[in-house]
């Protein structure tokens, strides 16, 4: 359907034309797609995609993407549940489900971000876990050498509005959001948030926004105390508490005084405005904690030895030394018929690969 409904886009001078009317969605279909994904749908701030890619595939071939709009209003959760009705409807069949990215945001309204000291990075403490090289600003590690967390700090007109900690797959934004809605002149934007607000209009009193940007390889590091870490929108939901609940007390934290580095961190008290970040509550539960996975074995000198083993395998049965592809085969035949015949046992085979993945990692509470 959606190849044919291409067609008809591309067989125009517009870049998009409305369809599947019926669904309960304005959708408008693309001329071009995007990046892995051929087909692309919009419906407001919503992004529906899609490719040709098989469902077992490690790539998606569907992506659904939600913007902040319709994520405060009428809910992420609303929109994830309407998709799937849709899919439905059009014979889809869900067989795979993995959250890729979420952004967790809260508005502060009547903080002015000029107030509230949050440009000086003496005040800040964030934790870095990961190995590198980082720009501007102390941070705290389980290590006991201090490394350096990415600061940025913006400027509109001269005047403080907004800043970043971190990068990437994990980061926290503060900023002015009535200053950000001026500066883009998002004028549906500016009437939906003025409404959320409480006020006649959206610049009425000031607006400090939180967001931490969390995407899937940080948040596979969170893990319930059964061992479930977060794949599905549900998952997600489940961990909400405690993913705000760590970020705002354990990576990043802003503190009344400039904090002394040579001394305690976790005893600097939080400014008053943290405290109000601290004390935001969403669904879920307590008891997701981060974990690290750490190796502990060199893999590849672990293939050197697996690959040297295989080849003295095939020495033994007399097979031509430069007979690539014969050895190649013999290989995948030893392998395939071991690995089959003590599988017979299954709980003998789990439990072996368990304890072989355990030896390669160790996992460490923040």
């Amino acid at each position: 359907m959606l190849d044919e409904m291409k067609k008809q886009v591309q067989e125009t001078e517009l870049e998009s034309i409305p369809v599947f009317p019926e669904s309960g969605f304005d959708w408008n279909l693309s001329r071009s797609g995007t990046r892995m994904y051929v087909f692309r749908m919009r419906s407001g701030d919503i992004s529906l995609l899609f490719n040709r890619r098989r469902e077992d595939g490690k790539i998606p071939n569907c992506r659904l993407e939600i913007g902040s709009l319709s994520c405060w209003s009428p809910g992420f959760y609303s929109i994830y549940q309407r998709v799937q009705t849709f899919l439905k409807l059009y014979g889809g069949t869900i067989i795979k489900e993995r959250v890729s990215e979420a952004h967790l945001t809260a508005d502060f309204v009547g903080t002015d971000i000029k107030d509230a000291n949050l440009d000086n990075r003496d005040h800040w403490i964030a934790l870095a876990r990961n190995d590198g090289d980082y720009d501007g600003l102390l941070v705290r590690k389980s290590e006991s050498d201090p490394d350096e967390l990415a600061f940025g700090r913006h400027f509109t007109n001269r005047r403080f509005s907004g800043l970043n900690i971190g990068s990437g797959d994990l980061m926290l934004r503060v900023y002015d959001k009535v200053t950000e809605l001026k500066r883009t002149r998002a004028t549906n934007k500016q009437q939906v948030f003025s409404e959320i607000w409480g006020s006649a209009v959206y610049d009425a009193q000031p607006v400090t926004r939180v967001e931490y940007q969390v995407r899937r390889p940080k948040l596979r590091e969170f893990s319930d105390r059964e061992g479930n870490r977060i794949d599905t929108v549900d998952d997600l939901i489940g961990a909400l508490k405690s993913l705000w609940g760590y970020l705002t007390t354990e990576w990043t934290r802003h503190s009344e005084k400039p904090v002394n580095r040579n001394h305690n961190q976790t005893k600097s008290k939080v400014s008053e405005f943290w405290e109000k970040v601290q004390a935001v509550v969403w669904t879920g539960v307590f008891g997701y904690i981060r974990t690290h996975l750490v190796k502990h074995k060199d893999i590849d000198m672990l293939r050197k030895q697996a690959r040297g083993i295989l080849m003295s395998v095939c020495a033994s049965l007399e097979v031509e030394p430069d007979d690539i592809d014969k050895i190649v085969y013999l290989c995948k035949e030893v392998i395939e018929e071991d690995l089959h015949a003590f599988f017979e046992d299954e709980r003998a085979f789990v439990n072996k690969m368990i304890s072989k993945r355990n030896e390669f990692r160790s996992t460490l509470s923040w």
